[in-house]
């Protein structure tokens, strides 16, 4: 395959990585590309670096715009992509110079309407790589096939070996053509990027003709002590409830299979967890122990995270999981604190040894 790749890079805030990022992707051997870097506004001087790249280089476009989220930017690119192919790369993220070559060797390419590879999760705090790989190439093309993609992005620690690898943007070749036919956006009331991505693969998927997924590693995803996955949030109850609703205004759509609704409930368990670990009882929470425990109990009510916490006989709940599904069934908010310590640290040696 030789067809033209549109590389879409939003970029705010990113001035210590941009260079290497988009480095990584003009220095590629595989050279029919064009370069779309979207400047969402960016407060320091990633858009003059911007600039001097696209004065270098005509396969490089540079859109400046008032910032408006990552989603928008990604909505923006697409908008413009003219390439065969769309491949998404983060602004603090970088490639293996010979990435693109390698995905465009995929088995079916030809009538795969998304090529899929792993890639290394790069823990910038703890000077970590993480090695997420699918350990078998794997042709999606049937319902059942294409659902367990989506099982596999919802609950990302079912495999540890492939993690992340379906949930996340990067990694993956979309055909533009499918994208466009198929209106597939990016909901900009989403506020985390992970869960944007999460929401528009689920969509991908779901009606995508062959996915395929490469035993291939090449992308580089870095985590800094700034990335908004473990900052302190306080609404993130809230806006979860949002993303909830709109797992299950999937599965009420489609025609999907009960593994794929219990996948869904255990997702909503999972992230009543992680409202208690990065809001409710995060470091940062300088709210009374009375109003926590008020927040935690309105939350256990919000009808999505009712329905995941009153499942029974879900397979994808793992004993940490179950754990603390019984203790949020109890009246008392004490257990939570305990068990998110003992989760918290139980992480951290868990990562500290990989």
């Amino acid at each position: 395959m030789d067809n033209k790749i549109s590389v879409i890079i939003p970029i705010y805030n990113v001035e210590p990585y941009l260079r290497q990022c988009v480095d990584s992707v003009i220095k590629q051997t595989y050279s029919n590309l064009e370069i779309l870097l979207i400047d969402d506004g960016s407060p320091d001087h990633c858009g003059a670096i911007c600039d001097d790249y696209a004065q270098k280089d005509s396969r490089i476009k540079v859109i400046h715009k008032e910032n408006a989220g990552v989603h928008a930017a990604w909505n923006d690119g697409m908008k413009m992509a003219t390439g065969e192919w769309i491949a998404f790369v983060d602004s603090d993220d970088w490639l293996d110079l010979d990435f693109f070559k390698r995905l465009s060797k995929a088995p079916q390419i030809d009538v795969a309407d998304v090529v899929m590879s792993g890639g290394y999760y790069w823990e910038e705090e703890r000077g970590q790589f993480i090695r997420w790989i699918f350990l078998e190439a794997l042709i999606a093309e049937t319902q059942e096939e294409r659902e367990n993609l989506i099982i596999c992005a919802l609950n990302r620690p079912l495999n540890p070996k492939t993690k992340g690898a379906a949930s996340y943007l990067w990694g993956k070749l979309y055909r533009n053509s499918f994208i466009k036919a198929g209106k597939f956006c990016f909901d900009t009331n989403i506020r985390t990027g992970m869960m944007g991505d999460l929401l528009f693969n689920w969509d991908v998927y779901a009606k995508a003709a062959v996915v395929v997924c490469t035993h291939d590693c090449g992308y580089h995803y870095r985590v800094t002590g700034t990335s908004g996955t473990f900052k302190f949030d306080p609404n993130r109850a809230n806006s979860q409830e949002y993303i909830e609703k709109l797992f299950y205004d999937r599965v009420n759509v489609l025609e999907t299979s009960e593994k794929l609704q219990k996948a869904v409930e255990s997702r909503c368990l999972r992230d009543i967890v992680h409202n208690l670990q990065r809001c409710y009882f995060h470091p940062k929470n300088t709210a009374s122990s009375k109003e926590i425990a008020n927040g935690i109990r309105e939350m256990k009510q919000m009808p999505y995270y009712r329905a995941a916490i009153h499942s029974t006989d879900n397979p994808y709940n793992n004993i940490k999981l179950r754990a603390f599904q019984i203790a949020l069934r109890l009246p008392w908010v004490w257990p939570l604190r305990v068990m998110v310590a003992v989760w918290n640290m139980v992480d951290k040696r868990e990562t500290s040894t990989v």
